[in-house]
């Protein structure tokens, strides 16, 4: 009911009835709207008059560019894309800072990785028009592979790193960070948290700036070349521009401190991390007993400012999510400013997951020496806590086709009685990992499946070895594995789970679906031609739930000794054929169990695990507000009991 409401109300202030316009794209001073840390961002470029955006869905990232999108839709002259993959997003934007205007690239923190060939060198470059790379950590890998903190990378490249602590700061940074782009030439990156990036706040909407609409190459070939020659003068001109961001960093508006003189204690804290840091020492009466600093420029931090900060402490805690990075530039600053101070970060706080209020609490009482007994209220919430529901493991959705897929392979694999190798990507398929489907042995990054294969391939293996990703991982990433099995003559089944989306984060258009972020049409890039380039000599697309037929064809793939094979999956996405159906009022013919044929084997849930089945006592039933209707299961229960619910 709660979540109902808040959706009402976020309807209610993010629309304007006579205009029918996304308050994000309204252009009233002063108009407040309660926005994701995300659309605040995006209000925030739209603020500082950003003429190019372009990026690669990635939680928890996504929001940024599909907002922009929608404000698109009111300033035509903002182009906006999704592009192929976080790289050449980053050049799109990039080349568009290099002809004067205003640009942002958007990518969560491994989509960093994707793009660092581009970014470390472009850096030596700087900015032309502001730039802003949005970089969207994900501590406690909430949909990652890792907990990557991009500062690091940040520093490697000598790139100047904003932490905003809130959804109304993250709009305000925002415009901050491309007025020093371009007042210091030179990249800017805007680090966030996946907490920062779905929380919501009120905020404050700004003046909209007429846009600069056209962008002009100045043909300056020894700033934009980096040949050798040009490579070593920029690399000496990014290095004394990193002297000027220094001393700039020491007046940045958005450092804050607060000093109590009478206190020998201190805390810093950075990023969202502040936030929790303030609403603790506000709700236990503790923010007139310490000093702090909210630091906003983690790198460079500013030494002059934290120097000061801790010359009369006797003790301060670093309050940061994942790495000790600004703990370190204390270690090193303390040295000169106060060699005799106790520095306290990662002793108490966590090096890995995400920070709470909960756990930044306990640290600062920790480092106060002030844990008291909890109220009772809050024990007994504790004891309510402690009683926890059976653990739930991510699962594919109802009538998934990756489902079918995997439920196939797994017949293929009884067949030939042999154990199949999984190499997979990292997306909604991933997911093929949990039981009972456990199809998925590997995921390192995006297009690594293929890499991996052919390296399986190479070692004497004798198992049926498949690569599987997606269809937009494919395009993303997956396009020179494919070659390069073909070139090394690579005897791998390549698996393309095509339907027709980038359904992890959130059903966004790729190369393969025809259309673009706007919704209008592009041309359609066909997978099975590209692998026709690319020389596969053996390529199927089959439908999963034709579950005999893809399991004959899987041992077909095998059989098949000409190089690689490609089997092309290809049905809707689950979610989007409900959905399209809904649109269009089409009768969707859900399923029941007929007790009476129904023996109580449990092969359904045992191997295909569908969350439309629910096992009370001893019986199975379909929930029919699950059931998609895919029609799988009723084609694998070998004595006939699922059968068509009636109307």
């Amino acid at each position: 009911m709660l979540y109902f409401l808040e959706i009402l109300v976020w309807v209610k202030i993010c629309w304007d009835d006579e205009m029918s316009r996304p308050i994000f794209a309204q252009d009233a001073v002063g108009t407040r709207a309660i926005l994701l840390g995300n659309e605040a961002i995006a209000r925030g470029a739209l603020e500082a008059g950003v003429r190019v955006a372009a990026g690669y869905p990635g939680t928890p990232a996504t929001e940024i560019i599909e907002t922009l999108a929608e404000i698109s839709r009111f300033y035509p002259e903002i182009y906006v894309e999704w592009s192929i993959n976080e790289k050449v997003g980053f050049e799109t934007a990039f080349a568009a800072s290099m002809c004067g205007v205003r640009s942002m690239a958007c990518m969560k923190h491994v989509g960093l990785n994707v793009a660092l060939d581009s970014f470390v060198t472009a850096c030596y470059a700087g900015a032309k028009g502001g730039f802003v790379l949005v970089s969207a950590d994900d501590p406690d890998c909430h949909s990652s592979q890792n907990e990557q903190d991009n500062r690091q990378l940040a520093k490697l490249a000598f790139c100047p790193v904003l932490e905003p602590a809130s959804a109304n700061e993250a709009k305000e940074m925002t415009k901050y960070a491309f007025d020093f782009s371009e007042q210091y030439r030179t990249l800017v990156m805007l680090r966030t948290t996946t907490r920062l990036s779905h929380s919501q706040q009120d905020v404050t909407l700004g003046e909209i700036p007429p846009i600069k609409k056209r962008g002009k190459f100045d043909h300056d070939k020894s700033r934009w070349t980096f040949l050798p020659v040009n490579a070593r003068k920029r690399r000496r001109l990014m290095l004394e521009r990193m002297e000027k961001i220094k001393e700039a960093v020491e007046t940045n508006p958005f450092n804050k401190t607060a000093i109590n003189e009478k206190s020998v204690v201190g805390i810093i804290a950075s990023g969202l991390a502040h936030t929790y840091v303030v609403e603790c020492l506000e709700k236990n009466n503790l923010a007139d007993k310490v000093s702090y600093l909210k630091l906003a420029t983690t790198f460079p931090p500013p030494k002059k400012l934290l120097s000061e900060f801790i010359s009369n402490l006797n003790r301060v805690l670093i309050v940061e999510e994942l790495e000790p990075f600004v703990e370190e530039y204390v270690n090193i600053y303390a040295k000169e400013a106060n060699p005799s101070l106790q520095i306290i970060g990662k002793g108490l706080i966590p090096q890995y997951g995400e920070l709470t209020p909960e756990t930044v609490t306990e640290a600062i009482n920790t480092f106060l020496e002030k844990k008291k007994p909890k109220p009772k209220s809050e024990q007994k919430a504790k004891s309510q806590q402690d009683i926890k529901a059976p653990p739930r493991p991510p699962v594919l959705c109802p009538g998934c086709p990756h489902r079918a897929f995997f439920y196939a392979l797994k017949l293929a694999e009884e067949k030939k009685k042999t154990k199949f190798i999984y190499s997979s990507d990292i997306g909604c398929y991933t997911l093929g990992f949990y039981p009972p489907l456990e199809t998925i042995e590997t995921c390192l990054c995006m297009g690594a499946s293929i890499g991996m294969a052919n390296g399986f391939s190479k070692v004497g293996e004798d198992n049926p070895i498949f690569a599987i990703l997606g269809d937009s991982t494919f395009f993303h990433a997956g396009i020179p594995g494919l070659a390069n099995l073909v070139y090394n003559n690579s005897k791998v089944i390549v698996v393309i789970l095509d339907n027709g989306t980038t359904a992890m984060t959130g059903h966004q258009p790729h190369p393969g679906t025809g259309i673009r972020i706007d919704g209008s049409p592009s041309t359609k890039i066909h997978i099975e031609k590209i692998a026709e380039g690319c020389g596969v000599k053996y390529i199927r697309v089959i439908d999963p739930y034709d579950v005999q037929n893809t399991v004959n064809m899987i041992l077909e793939a095998i059989s098949f000794n000409d190089g690689p094979a490609l089997i092309i999956s290809r049905r809707e996405c689950g979610l989007l054929s409900q959905r399209r159906k809904k649109e269009i009022k089409e009768k969707v013919v859900v399923y029941r169990i007929d007790n009476n044929k129904c023996t109580k084997c449990r092969l359904c849930v045992s191997t295909l695990g569908c969350p439309a089945f629910l096992i009370e006592g001893d019986e199975i039933q379909i929930l029919p507000d699950l059931c998609t209707g895919c029609k799988v299961c009723e084609k694998i229960c070998p004595e006939g009991a699922i059968v068509e619910k009636a109307e």
